[in-house]
């Protein structure tokens, strides 16, 4: 079976394919051809990657046991200001790259989430700001500035709303190749 599978990650740069044959994965750049053997996988990570304009960004990292790695993502860049979302494109190859995989090596690990020495401290920090902020508000209260503390708390309710997905959702933990972490794909439909 043949999967493919193309993306501009950059807003600038070409697209890159993808394509899943069997226990070869071949990544064509349009500069460079790169053939990986699939055998050779160490680790798998998805992650949640919200950007400037889309909210519903994701990726997948491909680490090789020799430290090299691939990453793609479910958006195609078209411009600066434009990108879309790959949805079911991205679910169909994730699911038959991580099928691959497992087939080839039934050793590699699949992770989702972000590493732990990455994601303890930012979450450690947000919820030291969020602290930061309520203290802060408290303050504005008692001290009568009900204007300052209306405004101190709008920008915790946005910082609450962009923030807690990227920690909830990158929180590291393993998952099965064939049970790929549906929070981490693009909403099917």
């Amino acid at each position: 079976m043949t999967a493919t599978y193309t993306h501009s990650p950059k807003p600038f740069g070409g697209p890159i394919s993808f394509t899943l044959e069997g226990d070869r994965l071949t990544v064509d750049s349009g500069r460079k051809v790169h053939e990986v053997r699939l055998g050779a996988v160490d680790t798998v990570r998805m992650t949640y990657e919200p950007g400037r304009l889309a909210k519903g960004a994701f990726r997948t990292k491909v680490v090789m046991k020799d430290g090299k790695s691939f990453t793609f993502g479910s958006l195609d860049w078209r411009s600066l200001v434009e990108a879309q979302e790959l949805t079911r494109e991205y679910r169909t190859f994730a699911q038959a790259l991580c099928r691959a995989i497992v087939r080839a090596n039934p050793e590699a690990k699949f992770v989702a989430g972000k590493p732990l020495w990455l994601w303890a401290p930012s979450s450690a920090l947000a919820v030291a700001s969020l602290l930061a902020m309520l203290y802060l508000i408290w303050q504005a209260f008692s001290m009568g500035a009900r204007d300052v503390a209306l405004l101190g708390g709008l920008l915790a309710f946005i910082g609450v709303w962009q923030i807690a997905p990227m920690l909830r959702l990158n929180k590291p933990r393993p998952f099965r190749s064939e049970a790929l972490p549906e929070e981490l794909l693009p909403k099917a439909g």
